[in-house]
C-alpha cells in the first residue's frame, strides 16, 4: 500500500516551486496535534496533482486525522479503481463523492487509481474536478496496482486495514437503478473502524473490464484488420464514435483493441448491439442483431489478446450523415428552453410540451431527433395531445417540462413514435401517416441518463409528412393490462391479456412497455381459425431499452383476430431492478416503485 508522503517544512517559496506544473489544489481542513516543542495552529493540506503521484505540503506542523485509523498499522485506506470513460464509473461518482466526504472525517484515507491505457494527468484532474472528487488520485500505468490487488473491472473499491485486505468489490449494490440495498463500502469501513471484519469480504465488481494496455501478439489466426473490424464498424460505430451518444469510441484499431474483452463480452450477453426482440419471431426492418458466427469471432478475437493483423487490409470506417438522416425536415422543433439535469440519482423522464406552428392537419411519416447533449439523452418518445392534458401537468414542472416515470403522464391521442440511438428512422408507407391538428401539442419526452456531472440540454426533432394523399390513418392503439397485481417475494408471476379486433387491420410496429419489475412479453396473433403466431418475444427485458419494432411488410389482420398478450415480472429480492426492499406488493401505476404491462401496436383500422 502506498504511504503517505513525509510532512515537510515548506516555505512560500517552496510551494510555489513545487507546485509550479500543478494541474489541480485541493484544500481541506483536518484537526491536528501538537507537535513537541510546536503550537497548535492549523495548516492547509495541499494536494498537487503533478506528474504521476501526489504531494502534501505541511505549512511546518505535524497534523493526523483524528480517527480510530491514524497508526500506521491499523490504518484504513480505499483504493478506488476507476475509468474516466466507464459509464458506471460515472454513475457511481456523486455517491463516492458524499461517502469520502463522511469517511475521510474519520481518518479513511482514500485514494483514486486510473490504471486503464490512454488515461492521461489532464483527463483525470478534469474527470475528478467536474465530479466533485476531492481526494487524491495516482495514474496506475500499466495497471500493474490494480492486477496486483485482484482487479478485474473497473470500478472497484479495495479497503484495507494497514496490510490486511478487507474488502474488494462494488461500492454498493446499485447496479441497474440508482437505489442502494447493500452498502458494501461503508458497512466494510464501519467494521474496519470497530476494528472487526466486514460480514462481506467480496462482491462481485460490475462495470467496465480493466484495460491496462496488456502486451498483445502482432499475429493470429482471428484479427482485426480481416476479421473483427467489419462487424465493429457495422454495427457499432453508429453510436461509439467520437462525438456521438456513446461514452467511448470504438473507432480504429487502438480504441477497438482497449475494449476488447467489452466487447466480447456485452456481444456475448446480446446486452449490445441493443435489440430485445428474440431471433426468429417476426422480421422487423433495421435489425441490431449479431450473428452467432459474429459473436464467436469477436470472444476469440479478445481471447487472444485482440491482435491487429495488417492493419493496411482493415476495412474504412464508414461515412456517417452529417444532417438529418431523411433528408432536410418538413418541420423542426425543439425542447422549449434549456433543460438541467443534476449529476446525481437514478435516471430521469421529462416531457416537454411544444405547440407546432401549423393551420392545416397534417400527416406525420417519420421523425428523427438530434439530441442537444449526446452524452444524456438515451432515448426519446414522442407522443399527441389533443386535449391539453400536458400543460396542465407544467405547473408542477420547470424549464417547459414536467417529470413522470414511464409514460407521459396522460392518455395520449396518438404516438409518432421514438428514436434511440443507433436506431435508423423508417418512414411509413406511402398513403400512410399519424394525424397531427392544429391546436394539438407534441409531448416529446426525454429519457436521461446521469454523469456524475451537471448537464444542459436541448434536443430538437425533425418531423416529415405525408406527401400523397392519406387513405389509411395510421394510430398507435395500447393494449394494456391495469388489474395487475405482482405479490412480493415471487420472482415469475405471469399475466396473460387477450383483445379481439373488431375490424380488419394494418399492423405496422409493436412496441412493449413495462417498468422495472418486467422480466418477459410476448404477443401472439391467433387468427379467426384457431392458429396461432408469434409477432414478437422478449426473453430478457431491460426498461432502458425500449424499441418500436417495424416489421419489414405491413401485415393484415382479419377482424375477430385476437392479440394475446403474456407478461412476466420478477418480484423478488434477487431481482437487481427491484426498486423496492424488500419487495412489496406491487400493482398498475406511473411511479417508479408502480408496474405497467402495455403492447403498443402501430396500426391502420379499415373501415
Amino acid at each position: 500500500m502506498p504511504r503517505e508522503p513525509p510532512v515537510t517544512k515548506t516555505t512560500s517559496s517552496d510551494i510555489s516551486r513545487n507546485l509550479g506544473t500543478r494541474l489541480d489544489v485541493y484544500t481541506r481542513k483536518m484537526s491536528i496535534k501538537r507537535a513537541p516543542g510546536r503550537t497548535e495552529l492549523g495548516f492547509l493540506r495541499v494536494w498537487a496533482l503533478a506528474g504521476v503521484g501526489f504531494a502534501t505540503i505541511g505549512l511546518g506542523w505535524t497534523f493526523v486525522a483524528d480517527s480510530r485509523a491514524t497508526d500506521a498499522a491499523n490504518k484504513v485506506t480505499v483504493s478506488v479503481y476507476m475509468s474516466t470513460d466507464c459509464p458506471v464509473a460515472m454513475r457511481t461518482a456523486p455517491r463516492l463523492a458524499k461517502l469520502e466526504t463522511e469517511w475521510e472525517a474519520k481518518g479513511v484515507e482514500f485514494t483514486a487509481y486510473f490504471p486503464n491505457e490512454g488515461e492521461t494527468q489532464r483527463r483525470v484532474a478534469d474527470y475528478m474536478r467536474d465530479r466533485k472528487l476531492d481526494f487524491p488520485f495516482r495514474l496506475d500505468v500499466g495497471g500493474s496496482k490494480a492486477k496486483s490487488s485482484g482487479v478485474e473491472i473497473v470500478p472497484t473499491v479495495v479497503v484495507r486495514r494497514g496490510d490486511e485486505l478487507l474488502y474488494r468489490g462494488p461500492m454498493d449494490d446499485a447496479k441497474v437503478t440508482e437505489e442502494v440495498k447493500t452498502h458494501y463500502l461503508k458497512d466494510a469501513l464501519t467494521a474496519a473502524l470497530d476494528g472487526k471484519e466486514p460480514k462481506i469480504k467480496e462482491a462481485e465488481a460490475f462495470g467496465c473490464y480493466l484495460m491496462a494496455g496488456d502486451p498483445i501478439p502482432t499475429m493470429e489466426e482471428v484479427n482485426y484488420a480481416e476479421h473483427t473490424a467489419a462487424i465493429i464498424n457495422d454495427n457499432c460505430l453508429v453510436c461509439h464514435r467520437p462525438g456521438e451518444v456513446a461514452p467511448f469510441s470504438l473507432e480504429g484499431y487502438d480504441n477497438a483493441r482497449k475494449w476488447s474483452r467489452m466487447i466480447a463480452k456485452v456481444s456475448s450477453e446480446r446486452r449490445m448491439p441493443p435489440w430485445l426482440a428474440v431471433e426468429g419471431v417476426g422480421e422487423f426492418s433495421h435489425e441490431m442483431r449479431l450473428t452467432e458466427r459474429e459473436i464467436a469471432t469477436l470472444a476469440q478475437w479478445a481471447e487472444a489478446g485482440a491482435p491487429s493483423g495488417d492493419l493496411s487490409k482493415a476495412p474504412k470506417a464508414p461515412e456517417f450523415p452529417v444532417g438529418w438522416r431523411l433528408g432536410e425536415p418538413d418541420m423542426l422543433i425543439s425542447m422549449p428552453k434549456p433543460f438541467k439535469l443534476g449529476d446525481d440519482g437514478r435516471d430521469e423522464i421529462w416531457n416537454f410540451v411544444i405547440k407546432p406552428d401549423i393551420t392545416e392537419p397534417v400527416y406525420v411519416q417519420a421523425m428523427d431527433v438530434k439530441p442537444g447533449n449526446k452524452s444524456v439523452v438515451h432515448h426519446v418518445a414522442a407522443f399527441i395531445d389533443e386535449k391539453g392534458a400536458s400543460e396542465r401537468l407544467l405547473e408542477g414542472g420547470r424549464d417547459g417540462g414536467y417529470q413522470t416515470f414511464g409514460g407521459p403522464g396522460f392518455a395520449p391521442d396518438n404516438m409518432l413514435g421514438a428514436w434511440l440511438p443507433g436506431l435508423q428512422p423508417v418512414r411509413m408507407p406511402e398513403g400512410t401517416g399519424f394525424l397531427l391538428k392544429p391546436g394539438a401539442r407534441i409531448v416529446m419526452q426525454v429519457h436521461y441518463s446521469k454523469t456524475g456531472r451537471e448537464e444542459v440540454d436541448q434536443s430538437k426533432m425533425a418531423l416529415y409528412f405525408s406527401k400523397e394523399p392519406v387513405t389509411k390513418p395510421t394510430q398507435m392503439s395500447w393494449f394494456v393490462n391495469p388489474g395487475i397485481v405482482i405479490p412480493p417475494g415471487d420472482p415469475r408471476v405471469e399475466f396473460k391479456r387477450v383483445h379481439t379486433m373488431p375490424k380488419d387491420v394494418t399492423l405496422y410496429s409493436l412496441m412493449a412497455h413495462m417498468h422495472l419489475l418486467g422480466k418477459e412479453m410476448h404477443a401472439t396473433l391467433i387468427h379467426p381459425d384457431g392458429t396461432r403466431e408469434r409477432l414478437l418475444s422478449i426473453d430478457k427485458w431491460d426498461f432502458n431499452w425500449q424499441l418500436n419494432y417495424m416489421l419489414k411488410e405491413p401485415k393484415l389482420i382479419k377482424r375477430g383476430s385476437k392479440i394475446e398478450i403474456v407478461a412476466v415480472f420478477d418480484n423478488s429480492e434477487d431481482n437487481p431492478s427491484n426498486p423496492s426492499s424488500p419487495p412489496r406488493e406491487v400493482r398498475w401505476g406511473e411511479e417508479t416503485t408502480d408496474e405497467m404491462m402495455v403492447l403498443l401496436l402501430g396500426l391502420h383500422m379499415h373501415p
